[in-house]
């Protein structure tokens, strides 16, 4: 019996060695933990991958909006690749999860959460139309969890999937990243014009030194191999963040 269960103790160990070498230290020393809850009560939840003392940071946002989840197969990608030992990237696939769960662009007191941020922020709409910009800044859970983790974490780098103009938007971050990840992935880089009370202009504006985009997929859902292509493409601009 001590031989059988010295057989399988050295076997397991063997199990979690190779287990170890094939995630590598980003899944070794990752975790995850809820951040808040939305309107409807539904955790919102952030994962970590790579060290708490990475030199480059950067965090990726899948869905905003409930209707453009295609973004959440890239954050499927990065939970499962290997990162540079001086990179850490957090992830939170849903800051909209009530939305999600309706299919609806809006959060469940309909408001459009890319609307209500303080920078620039304007008026917008009635509850449920598309661009409500809700009764004031930050006047959702939702918006102000994703404030709260950004100033508390102030990653280098914060990337926000939308759908669907296929395009990577130009913001006042670094154009150099921009235009790194958007030749990564084959998409162009375009300015569509200042939009009020975006999460990417209050970022850019309250962090100079750091750099928040937008990146709008195509329709649709993502093939494997674009969602592995946009997730190297999250890799390489956060490890040449400043």
């Amino acid at each position: 019996m001590n031989i059988r269960f010295a057989k399988h103790a050295a076997w397991l160990a063997l199990a979690l060695a190779f287990a170890f070498a094939v995630a590598g230290p980003a899944l070794a020393t990752g975790g995850s933990r809820t951040i808040g809850s939305s309107v409807d009560d539904r955790s919102i939840v952030v994962h970590r991958i790579g060290p708490r003392d990475a030199q480059h940071t950067a965090l990726v946002v899948g869905v905003i909006h409930g209707n453009e989840r295609a973004g959440l197969a890239i954050l499927n990608r990065l939970r499962n690749i290997r990162l540079p030992d001086d990179v850490a990237i957090w992830l939170i696939e849903e800051l909209n999860p009530d939305g999600a769960a309706a299919n609806t662009r809006q959060n469940a007191h309909g408001v459009d959460l890319n609307r209500n941020f303080p920078y620039h922020w304007q008026a917008q709409g009635e509850p449920g139309s598309t661009y409500y910009s809700g009764p004031k800044p930050l006047s959702e859970p939702e918006s102000r969890i994703a404030r709260r983790f950004i100033i508390n974490h102030n990653p280098d780098v914060t990337i926000w999937y939308h759908q669907a103009m296929a395009l990577i938007v130009r913001s006042h971050g670094d154009l150099r990243l921009q235009r790194i990840y958007a030749r990564d992935v084959d998409l162009p880089l375009k300015d569509i014009g200042k939009l009020p009370g975006t999460a990417v202009e209050w970022q850019n504006h309250r962090f100079r030194n750091k750099t928040a985009f937008v990146v709008e997929l195509p329709a649709g859902s993502l093939s494997y191999r674009s969602a592995r292509k946009h997730a190297r493409a999250v890799i390489h601009v956060t490890t040449h963040s400043l």
